[in-house]
């Protein structure tokens, strides 16, 4: 597997409050950089206003944008809809990004009908066969054993629960290493996990929480985008934890999300439009990065003791050295030491 590391340090782009208006179904929304010629468009399966996993891909097409590119994007794209989409965007575009590891599939039967387009598709851990097409892979499983170390920690019960979008096999190697990382700290811990089978569901977010709740789990671990509101809305009501994800989501609930995984899936957009315009991409390859490059992080604790940081600030830096075991994000990929970002 080749596999090219970006060396730049990430820097956090948080936006928890935004005001675009959602174009969804209506059309593209098109935004003018300044004059390098290069056209990216962006497709995204949610909304770019869901303070997650959507609204990072979003701030990684304004760093896009920043480095010169015109762009456009379309939000909240249904699977029947993803060829088209992508068909569409190749036509009058020298970089279509998919945002998110569903993208895969649509890029590889695309991409060879159009040769001097390229193409990144985001939380991909495979290597791509055609040599236009680049995978972004954030090693997420990263931080999600630090949310577990937290988890691990916070509950009283110990009992805890993940909600996730869909059973894609990146969010399940996710939620393996939210336990490992749990149980590392507490063996006595069970874990629970549902996929709820969608991403944009508040109110089904809201009632799994719930449901949760009232099984005596008191940490949720959520990857569920707008979804993940609703969980946190859910457990803010029955008075339990919630460990956000993709942004520092405390801000949601102050008293209730105790931590969030980062995933600054911005900056590895924003690297790769940078290459783009300097005429540097590189096609055919894995772009990983992980805790040591800060891409993955996870936010400061909240409402807890502070041996409980000083915990997470150990076995973090135990996962950048090799000293501690993660679970695979998949592709091959280590989960912790030499080659995992």
């Amino acid at each position: 597997m080749t596999v090219r590391r970006s060396s730049a340090l990430a820097a956090l782009v948080v936006a928890l409050a935004m005001t675009v208006a959602a174009c969804g179904d209506s059309g593209d929304d098109t935004s003018g950089g300044d004059s390098s010629g290069l056209k990216v468009a962006m497709v995204l399966p949610g909304a770019i206003n869901d303070k997650g996993f959507n609204q990072t891909g979003y701030e990684g097409l304004q760093q896009c944008e920043d480095a010169g590119a015109t762009t456009t994007y379309k939000e909240m794209v249904p699977v029947p809809e993803f060829e088209q989409t992508y068909e569409t965007f190749s036509q009058d575009n020298d970089l279509v990004i998919g945002h998110g590891f569903e993208f895969g599939e649509i890029a590889a039967k695309v991409a060879p009908d159009f040769p001097d387009v390229d193409y990144v598709v985001t939380s991909n851990p495979l290597k791509p066969e055609q040599d236009n097409i680049e995978h972004l892979m954030p090693n997420s499983t990263q931080g999600a054993y630090l949310a577990g170390v937290v988890a691990g920690q916070a509950t009283e019960t110990n009992k805890l629960g993940g909600i996730f979008g869909f059973d894609f096999p990146v969010l399940m190697a996710q939620a393996k290493a939210f336990e490992a990382g749990a149980k590392s700290v507490n063996p006595d811990i069970t874990f629970e996990a549902v996929y709820l089978g969608t991403f944009d569901d508040v109110a089904k977010g809201k009632e799994a929480a719930q449901s949760m709740a009232a099984d005596g789990i008191d940490v949720i671990y959520h990857i569920a985008d707008a979804a993940g509101i609703g969980v946190i809305n859910g457990a803010t009501e029955e008075g339990i934890y919630v460990i956000g994800w993709g942004a520092d989501q405390n801000e949601v609930a102050p008293e209730t999300v105790i931590a969030s995984q980062i995933v600054d899936q911005a900056k590895m957009i924003g690297l790769a439009c940078q290459a783009a315009v300097d005429g540097e991409f590189e096609g055919g390859g894995l772009v990983v990065d992980g805790l040591q490059s800060g891409v993955i992080d996870l936010s400061p604790v909240y409402n807890l003791p502070e041996d409980v940081q000083a915990k997470v600030d150990e076995v973090k830096q135990q996962i950048i050295d090799g000293e501690v075991e993660v679970p695979s994000v998949g592709g091959g990929i280590p989960g912790s030491g030499e080659g995992s970002g």
